[in-house]
């Protein structure tokens, strides 16, 4: 039990760390040991959470337009179009594409 007891005390210590490492990147004040709220966000708050630091935004024109004919589609159609995504194969493989693309 004193391996795993351990065990655990280097993960949290790891955990903190990394913790600290993130918040000194992303130019976040949240310190280690300050209240955080115990009731979830409902979706107005967590949208504007996510909004703050860039990592999400409001869809534009183009993207509410497809949303809407993907809403105006029936159920039926929606879950073709589902198979056949799932059944779709690259060549080259998208994995490909994407290191080609770094290069």
């Amino acid at each position: 039990m004193t391996t795993l007891a351990q065990e655990v005390m280097d993960l949290k210590t790891r955990l903190e760390h990394l913790e600290a490492v993130i918040r000194h990147l992303t130019g976040d004040t949240h310190q280690a040991g300050a209240p955080v709220p115990t009731t979830p966000l409902d979706q107005t708050e967590l949208l504007a959470w996510l909004k703050a630091p860039g990592l999400v935004r409001e869809p534009t024109a183009e993207e509410c337009r497809v949303a809407a004919e993907w809403d105006a589609l029936s159920d039926e159609d929606k879950q073709v179009h589902i198979d056949s995504m799932q059944h779709l194969v690259l060549d080259p493989p998208l994995s490909q594409l994407c290191i080609a693309q770094r290069r």
